[in-house]
């Protein structure tokens, strides 16, 4: 029997039945998302990156109870680059909000806009090694451009 477009090394290593995995979506990531996308056979991601450890740790309990499949969780490396200390709102919100509208036909609000607060990487990685989770993924730094 020939080989299926879905098996494939990709999927046996992660343990999924496609080979489609949701992006992280970091400030828009829903755990309910995350594991619908896991439930239906690819890898669902939350973006962790702006959590405390104490939060990706509620975070991760809460992918689990909707999902026994794999799934990813993804941290940005590094949160203390001068792209992440010196941008503000105005840089980091879409303008103008093109999917708002799309969150309220879903019931949901958009994301808001949290300023830099220090975290260490370490710090939120020992959470993921500790959990075990199946799939670790990582973002670098904020590419600042010159006004």
């Amino acid at each position: 029997m020939p080989p299926r477009w879905n098996e494939n090394r990709l999927t046996a290593k992660l343990g999924i039945d496609y080979p489609i995995i949701q992006g992280p979506l970091g400030g828009l990531s829903s755990q309910k998302l995350t594991a619908a996308v896991s439930n239906f056979g690819g890898l669902g991601s939350f973006g962790a990156h702006g959590l405390t450890p104490e939060a990706i740790k509620e975070v991760i309990a809460e992918i689990r109870s909707l999902t026994s499949k794999p799934f990813a969780m993804n941290l940005w490396v590094s949160m203390e680059d001068e792209g992440a200390r010196t941008s503000d709102e105005k840089r980091i919100q879409p303008k103008p909000c093109a999917t708002c509208c799309s969150y309220r036909s879903l019931g949901s609000a958009a994301s808001e806009y949290k300023p830099y607060s220090w975290m260490r990487f370490e710090h939120q990685v020992r959470v993921l090694l500790d959990a075990k989770v199946p799939v670790f993924s990582f973002i670098f730094g904020i590419r600042h451009e010159k006004s």
